[in-house]
């Protein structure tokens, strides 16, 4: 049984806009959606495999305790000879953790958590359940064949015949009380990377729901400058572990608009008192996939909008977890692609050479990562 020690900690299920900084409908002006390279599968990999293996309709709502969530992932995880189900206390806290055990390196863990001490936690953690049995759906291409509104991109999905890989890694899904307590000094693996999903399904306007990502620090913490939305970010961290994870998280965000219609997303740097705080303390690259909470507005109906969100939140874990050779050049060319876009930022729009050598150096060592994650190397070096 794979020992398992992750983290990822919740604010709200549906947290606040990041102080200073109002959407005002130009969400797209801060996407990065342009500077990300197409790939020869791209969404087919995973995204659609995903949103086929979804269960159609309403997902039912969990409303009491862990062993609600822990006796629908039964059905599976455990049973499976590749998954496991353990639950755990770890800081005073119990942990439902499920995991798909990697078929190469099943020690290196990518780890999506959800915290249910929050507003809508069980609903969150009920549909991450959808998603975590969606995905060994996907790997035994069993998924259901249906009707989706596309952006015009592709074909229909044939669900029945699109089948996800079983991931290189391990994918374990977290889910438990403030499960950042006590994680990262527990005994087990640490995770290699770690999504923070929040807001699911939370109080959002429809018509304006916006999907946003919170990166690891980056040299925006210090300069934000366009694609990034202006704003007093608050922090003057240095990147610690740099990683290409935001740009796997900005890539599924973008692949999971082409299986249906498109939709607005965004990404932010890192803020003050953000969750990820106790990961990059601990050298752990994390990102989190949240909806942030536009106050008043009727709650989120649209059922195919959360199956959208949740596709692109586990694809990102999936595609960490199965980077393989052939996605390095899709990678590499988005990485190209955002160097010129920050390059011009800092010496054209701030003139600002500093910046631009630290963007210089980030830039290459997330590539030296992503080329790493791709090869089946270790991450931190050590096969050098």
């Amino acid at each position: 049984m794979i020992l398992l020690c992750l983290l990822l900690c919740a604010c709200d299920a549906t947290p606040d806009l990041p102080p200073g900084w109002d959407l005002g409908g130009n969400a797209r002006a801060y996407h990065m959606g342009p500077y990300v390279a197409a790939g020869p599968e791209s969404a087919r990999r995973f995204c659609e495999p995903l949103f086929a293996a979804l269960p159609d309709g309403v997902w039912p709502v969990p409303t009491d305790r862990l062993d609600q969530l822990a006796e629908r992932l039964g059905k599976v995880f455990g049973q499976d000879p590749r998954t496991t189900l353990v639950r755990r206390e770890v800081g005073g806290n119990e942990l439902l953790v499920a995991v798909i055990i990697g078929a190469e390196m099943p020690q290196q863990v990518v780890a999506l958590v959800v915290d249910l001490d929050a507003a809508t936690g069980f609903e969150d953690g009920a549909w991450m359940v959808a998603g975590a049995l969606a995905l060994v759906r996907a790997i035994d291409g069993e998924g259901q064949a249906r009707e989706v509104p596309r952006s015009g991109l592709g074909p229909d999905i044939p669900g029945d015949r699109l089948q996800a890989a079983h991931p290189r890694r391990s994918v374990a899904f977290v889910f438990g009380t403030e499960p950042l307590e006590g994680m990262l000094g527990a005994e087990g693996d640490a995770p290699i990377s770690v999504i923070l999903a929040e807001g699911l399904r939370g109080d959002a306007d429809p018509e304006r729901s916006v999907v946003l990502m919170e990166r690891s620090p980056d040299p925006a913490v210090r300069a934000p400058l366009f694609p990034d939305p202006p704003g007093e970010w608050g922090v003057q961290t240095s990147p610690g572990n740099i990683s290409g994870l935001a740009l796997v998280g900005r890539m599924s965000l973008v692949d999971s608009g082409t299986v249906s219609r498109p939709w607005s997303s965004s990404e932010h740097p890192y803020t003050r008192e953000s969750p990820l705080a106790s990961l990059v303390a601990a050298g752990v690259p994390g990102i989190r996939i949240y909806r942030p909470n536009r106050g008043e507005g009727r709650a989120l109906e649209d059922y195919f909008e959360v199956e959208r969100m949740l596709t692109a939140v586990i694809a990102t874990a999936a595609a960490v977890a199965d980077a393989r050779p052939k996605d390095l050049r899709r990678l590499q060319r988005s990485l190209s692609l955002e160097r010129r876009l920050r390059m011009a930022a800092a010496l054209d729009q701030a003139q600002d050479e500093p910046l631009a050598d630290e963007w210089e150096q980030w830039l290459g060592a997330a590539s030296h990562w992503c080329r790493r994650l791709c090869l089946g190397l270790a991450l931190d070096g050590s096969q050098d």
